[in-house]
């Protein structure tokens, strides 16, 4: 499995980078405090005549635009769904998400992003955020140091200045402390089948939080991990009655559940709920009149290969092979066997191959 680097030009730490929709363009992010787009060369052109000079080889990615955009480190990147136009959102440690769209702009010229908004309800440097699927509208998530999950969304899509914070919600006890080493992470479920639902990597567990049909975020079961959760991805919904979630973690283990979900309605009276389950309804003195989802979790795969801190997990787009990184510089490709167990299939080090004298 080969690989080639990419010069971002960045002058510090790249902390992340996103793909658009189609994978044909990239925004990355850096402790520089700027983003930078690039742009991939097309692979193939129904042209016969040859590249005129200057014209990038096929395949290669070039710079199309580049900013600063934070006060301090950007920590993590997102690009919207095509259906809401060319817009990206970072998380800075400057407290502030600031959502970024390209304007038009003439052949030939650099392309240019415009700030449309800056959120700080934030009390600490923000983790991660994510915008929602697309059939779940103009949405946003982030995840903030001072451990609160807050949930936007742009009523008006076609304005782009004007989100609304729908809610608010803690996913831990206490906020860390200042010298303590804090880890926040989401990732939103895709499926349109199921209620909108994010999974929250906080600090050494990842939690569930579904919407009901009141609009109200309800937690669900807690996923324990062994160390700080670094990165939460759910597999792409396709084809399959069940879900899947990989988590990225501190102790260098890779772990993938597999959850199912059920609505469930309120008791008729004098029946007795079932508690055999965890669920997203553990709030008991939250209105029951809503129907809301249940979860049950089963942990499938918990893998040690990487023998270092795990950063990064991530599907691909039928969810039947995950990516994971670690910091013993190697990517792993991990896929289900006939027998549904989940082993790794590839690995590829980024280390450059020492030059003999």
């Amino acid at each position: 499995m080969a690989w080639t680097p990419v010069n971002t030009g960045h002058e510090d730490l790249v902390t992340d980078l996103a793909y658009d929709y189609y994978g044909q363009r990239v925004v990355t992010c850096s402790a520089d405090r700027t983003l930078r787009v690039f742009d991939i060369a097309p692979s193939s052109t129904r042209s016969t005549e040859p590249a005129s000079e200057g014209t990038p080889s096929p395949g290669t990615w070039t710079l199309s635009a580049s900013w600063k955009c934070a006060d301090a480190p950007v920590l993590r990147v997102s690009w919207a769904f095509p259906e809401h136009g060319q817009i990206v959102a970072c998380a800075s440690a400057d407290r502030t998400v600031r959502v970024f769209e390209e304007q038009d702009h003439e052949p030939g010229c650099a392309s240019r992003w415009v700030e449309r908004a800056k959120l700080t309800d934030a009390r600490g440097g923000v983790h991660d955020l994510a915008f929602a699927p697309a059939h779940a509208g103009l949405r946003l998530a982030s995840v903030a140091g001072d451990g609160v999950l807050r949930v936007y969304e742009a009523l008006e899509p076609s304005n782009l200045s004007r989100w609304t914070l729908m809610e608010d919600v803690g996913v831990v006890e206490k906020r860390p402390l200042r010298e303590t080493e804090a880890s926040f992470c989401l990732s939103w479920c895709p499926s349109r089948f199921c209620r909108p639902t994010i999974a929250v990597g906080a600090m050494d567990a990842v939690k569930l939080y579904t919407q009901d049909s009141a609009g109200k975020w309800r937690p669900g079961p807690i996923l324990p991990h062994g160390g700080l959760v670094r990165d939460v991805e759910w597999a792409p919904a396709v084809g399959r009655t069940y879900h899947l979630l990989a988590t990225a973690c501190k102790d260098g283990h890779v772990r993938v559940f597999k959850l199912k979900e059920q609505d469930s309605h309120p008791p008729e009276s004098g029946d007795h709920a079932d508690d055999t389950h965890t669920t997203l309804d553990n709030d008991d003195h939250h209105d029951h009149a809503d129907s809301h989802t249940t979860w049950h979790a089963d942990l499938i795969a918990d893998h040690d290969d990487h023998g270092a801190q795990v950063w990064r997990v991530s599907f691909n787009a039928t969810g039947t092979v995950l990516s994971t990184a670690g910091d013993d510089a190697k990517v792993r490709l991990w896929k289900s066997s006939l027998g549904g167990e989940i082993r790794c299939v590839s690995v590829c080090s980024l280390q450059q191959p020492r030059s003999r004298d």
